[in-house]
Formats: structure tokens, sequence, C-alpha cells
């Protein structure tokens, strides 16, 4: 959904992109933290910590001039589309290294998938009442990305499916969304194409001959 409200929060205007991943971002560590525990729930901080963090200090790659006459300007400013696809990349090949090092398995791969699905839905839908727009394109962004995160939740639950494949089926459903909201070109869909590629890149990476008793651990 594009953004058309900015609400007021305290002394600064937030637009309602930022309240939305913020809703996201809460919503979605506390489901992991209740649904998988306290060490998959610190993972998915640790992720979206490393993405914010890249993405608010790339400010000093897109505007140095400004952060050397102004240091304190970090603080306000951030890396743009630039800076946030730069967070997505440092923070997707920190993960990988994680990937490798701790020899993941299933839980492991489902918990961050499910994070990132969940953390997608909730911005989109949180969108959806943050802003204006027709009730259709609303209703429709509301139902898809809500299908796909109880979809890939069951597949969990069910032990169907892989990660990659739901990534996949992320980046559809996503695509389908933003052609109905006549925006598909956008941050969001941008950063759903990372998962998916992500999401494939861990799967390769644990690719392994295992017994089917060892998968569903």
């Amino acid at each position: 959904m594009p953004v058309t409200q900015y609400y007021p929060i305290g002394s600064i205007t937030m637009p309602s992109s930022w309240i939305a991943f913020i809703t996201g971002f809460l919503v979605t560590y506390l489901f992991i933290r209740l649904y998988f525990g306290k060490v998959h729930g610190a993972r998915v901080g640790d992720v979206f910590f490393n993405v914010v963090i890249v993405w608010k200090l790339s400010v000093i790659l897109t505007d140095f001039t400004m952060v050397l006459k102004n240091p304190l300007s970090i603080l306000y400013f951030h890396g743009g589309m630039f800076g946030w696809i730069l967070g997505l990349v440092v923070a997707g090949l920190m993960m990988l290294r994680q990937v490798y090092k701790e020899k993941w398995k299933r839980i492991d791969k489902w918990s961050l998938l499910l994070a990132l699905i969940c953390w997608q839905a909730v911005y989109q839908i949180a969108m959806t009442f943050l802003n204006e727009g027709s009730i259709v394109v609303k209703s429709a962004t509301v139902l898809l990305f809500a299908a796909i995160f109880v979809l890939s939740w069951w597949s969990e639950r069910k032990k169907v499916n892989t990660v990659s494949e739901l990534a996949g089926v992320l980046v559809a459903v996503h695509f389908l969304g933003s052609a109905i909201q006549g925006n598909l070109l956008n941050t969001a869909f941008i950063t759903t194409i990372f998962i998916g590629l992500f999401m494939w890149g861990i799967e390769r990476a644990t690719a392994q001959p295992i017994s089917g008793k060892e998968e569903v651990e």
C-alpha cells in the first residue's frame, strides 16, 4: 500500500510505513518467541536489528558531506532504498554464515521463514488500516497476505512443502498484491524478492541426504 498518511507521535511525525514496520516487528517477535522459543525469537531480533542499523548508517555512504558537517544527522536520516537493500544483503550474508556454522535443522529454517512472512503480512495489513485507498484493494491485500501466512503456518505444522517453495509462493502473492495496488516496484516487494532468494540460499546451504526422522526434528 502506498503511504498516504503521517501520524504525530510525541515531537515527531512518522509516516504510516514506519508504524507498520514497527508493528510488524513487535508482532513477529512475540509470535516467534511464543511459538518457537527464546533462541529463535532472539535470532529474528538480530536479523531486524542488522537490517535497520545498516540502513541507518548507510547515510554515511549516500550523503557523506551532510554527515561530516552534522554527525548527529545519522540519528534522523537513513540511506534510502540503497541503504535498505544494503541492509538486506549484509543481514542475509551474516545469517547464511550462521546457517553454515550452526548446521541449521528444519525448525531453524521454518522459524525464520514464518518470521519473515509474518512480518510482511502484518506490515501489509497494517498499511491497509493506516492509509487511504480503495476498499477492494485493501480487502484483497488483507486476504492475500493473511492467506500466505496461514498456508505457511499450516505447511510447517503438517511438515509439507519446503521453505524455498513457500518463499516462492510469497513472492508470487506479493507480486499479485502489488499489481492490484498499482505499485509493482516498491520497497516492500523488493524486500520480498530478497526473502525469496535468501530462503532459497538457506535451503541449498542446508541440503544434505538425511533420514526422514532427522528431517522432522
